[in-house]
């Protein structure tokens, strides 16, 4: 019987997850953002509803417990899945085998252990002891390797996702002159609660197994849950979707190496977009894209890429933020105007945006920088 503040937590954060998960349905635009991001919930789910199984249908535990290694190996795939998704053209490609091996093999063990007689069931999952006979001891032994694979599994997913996350942030870069509501920060917080969850699981087991039980405090794990559960709530289902296809991992030289650009015509066309900052004021656009660029000044956005690239010697979004930062110094010393109110008029979307390119571009804050001068003067 658990006690009552696991109780409560178990049901807040099964409430949590069951209103992201018809959040997700109703709202997610893509069928792949859709099915990732929804087996991300169930799996949560699965593993929140143990306290409340094990209170409230006690018998129906020695079945429950092998489901939650069939969600555990399912869970760093799907989170993959959907932030490929996320940052990704909508696409219907298939899944592939990879990842889905570890989950099928957890099935198949899954319905190992259900087959098994009622009696060694209750004896591996009540008591923690091993039936005699060879399919209990098999089915422990994958159990086991199944477990080991999933947490070397994790950190190659991991891995995998932060180069994506690391490739896209790169690109949008390339395409938009704001990136913050696209660049999904917020995904780094759910992966930092995804370790410490997987930590907090780990170290549960090592507790039963060597300590009783007595160390570990379950609390800890399910408002770990919770907080990554609200972080899904509040940004996945309302984060929207890009329509281009965002993640291109090629090297720049070899993605332009089929360009048919000359050297000449980009140096022509580094002018014209130069003209278009200081002439045509086209960074006090606020939702200038490379696209909106492109076509005013006449040239394919992939030409534009290049010159400002190769040209230039600087991606789209600090190419713009760095005239956008030029026309803000004037007014930060010019008036007593609020820093907010600058970064407004010279094209930034927030505050947090503007102080963050002012530092990156001049080493000083927006005030910093204000002080400075007038001290001078």
């Amino acid at each position: 019987m658990e006690n009552a503040a696991v109780l409560t937590l178990a049901g807040l954060c099964l409430g949590i997850a069951l209103s992201g998960l018809l959040t997700v349905l109703v709202r997610c635009e893509s069928l792949r953002e859709r099915l990732s991001l929804g087996l991300v919930y169930v799996a949560f789910t699965g593993m929140i509803a143990l306290p409340l199984v094990g209170t409230f249908a006690d018998g129906a535990v020695v079945n429950y417990m092998p489901l939650l290694l069939v969600l555990l190996l399912m869970l760093p795939p799907a989170f993959s899945h959907y932030v490929a998704a996320k940052t990704a053209a909508p696409s219907v490609a298939q899944i592939p085998w990879r990842d889905l091996v570890l989950p099928l093999t957890g099935a198949v063990v899954c319905i190992g252990f259900w087959i098994l007689p009622a009696q060694a069931k209750t004896l591996m999952f009540m008591s923690g002891e091993l039936p005699t006979g060879i399919l209990p001891a098999t089915l422990a032994l994958l159990t086991f390797v199944l477990i080991v694979i999933w947490l070397i599994a994790s950190f190659a997913y991991l891995v995998a996702i932060l180069r994506r996350l690391t490739a896209y942030r790169a690109h949008i870069r390339q395409l938009y002159s704001d990136v913050e509501e696209r660049d999904l920060r917020w995904i780094n917080v759910v992966m930092v609660l995804l370790v410490l969850i997987w930590a907090a699981g780990a170290f549960s087991l090592a507790d039963e197994n060597f300590a009783d039980g007595d160390l570990f405090i379950e609390e800890v794990f399910l408002a770990l849950i919770a907080c990554g559960l609200l972080v899904l709530n509040i940004f996945a289902a309302y984060t929207p979707a890009n329509g281009d296809p965002v993640v291109d991992e090629e090297e720049p030289d070899l993605k332009y190496a089929r360009s048919a650009l000359t050297a000449d015509h980009a140096a022509k066309l580094a002018v014209r977009v130069e003209n278009a900052m200081q002439k045509d004021t086209l960074y006090l656009d606020p939702n200038l894209s490379l696209q909106k660029l492109s076509q005013h000044v006449g040239a394919l956005p992939n030409q534009v890429s290049q010159t400002l690239n190769q040209e230039i010697g600087a991606s789209f979004f600090d190419y713009v933020a760095r005239w956008r930062i030029e026309a803000s110094k004037s007014l930060l010393t010019a008036a007593d105007a609020s820093v907010l109110s600058v970064a407004l008029d010279v094209g930034f979307n927030s505050r947090s945006a503007f102080y963050k390119a002012f530092k990156r571009e001049t080493g000083m804050t927006p005030k910093g920088y204000r002080i400075s001068r007038q001290n001078v003067g």
